[in-house]
């Protein structure tokens, strides 16, 4: 997709965290929230970022080697401890990606069909969502499929199928906007259109190698690429 070259579209797909919410330094935030209230040595922000290049954090990126041995016992909690500061925390500081509301006002007045595909857990959702129900958007989404509500997560392309099952649409008609890689692998095994914005936990280069569609900036330049 290009400036010159736009494509149509029956429906937009998006990813939530860092493609709709700017989330990513909350993540952070608790992670090192964690590991500080577990006695444990801070890490860099890119061993934190690695460890969250799986849909499963991979716990054992970030802990030292002498606790490894113990490692579930340390898991348990810091997940305990995780799920007790989280809400909070996204209460107090989650805010929209700046301009987000008004791409998706617009595609939603164009008559797109608008679907949201998310590793999120359906208990942490609501949270979640309320940035978006405050700049009144929050409905536009006619499907939304959490981590809960299927047994394969990205990169399987089975939530995004799923999506796309809902929203009554072959997967070739839509369109998955997300921020990683995890995202544009998994619209791709879909046979989505990919595009990849620069607003969450990947870079340009990472997302690249992935060979989306397009990749931009933020979801506020969708016009950019798409025929809304």
């Amino acid at each position: 997709m290009s400036q010159q070259q736009k494509v149509k579209v029956a429906a937009a797909i998006f990813d939530l965290d860092g493609t709709l919410i700017d989330s990513i330094d909350i993540y952070f935030r608790i992670v090192e929230n964690a590991l500080e209230r577990l006695d444990l040595p801070p890490v860099s922000r890119s061993k934190i970022l690695r460890a969250a290049e799986s849909e499963d954090f991979k716990w054992q990126l970030v802990l030292p080697q002498e606790v490894l041995n113990r490692k579930e016992n340390i898991i348990d909690e810091a997940w305990a401890i995780i799920n007790e500061i989280a809400p909070q925390m996204f209460a107090d500081d989650l805010d929209i990606i700046q301009g987000a509301d008004g791409i998706l006002k617009m595609m939603s007045a164009n008559g797109l069909k608008m679907g949201l595909v998310t590793s999120t857990q359906k208990h942490y959702l609501e949270t979640k969502m309320l940035p978006l129900k405050n700049a009144g958007v929050d409905k536009l989404f006619e499907v939304i499929i959490t981590s809960d509500d299927i047994k394969q997560r990205k990169p399987a392309p089975d939530p995004l199928l799923a999506c796309a099952q809902q929203l009554e649409l072959k997967p070739a008609n839509c369109v998955y906007v997300g921020d990683t890689t995890t995202d544009m692998q998994s619209g791709k095994a879909a046979g989505m259109r990919t595009v990849g914005v620069l607003t969450g936990f990947d870079d340009y280069e990472s997302l690249k190698k992935e060979r989306p569609d397009a990749i931009i900036d933020s979801i506020a330049n969708l016009t950019e690429v798409l025929a809304i």
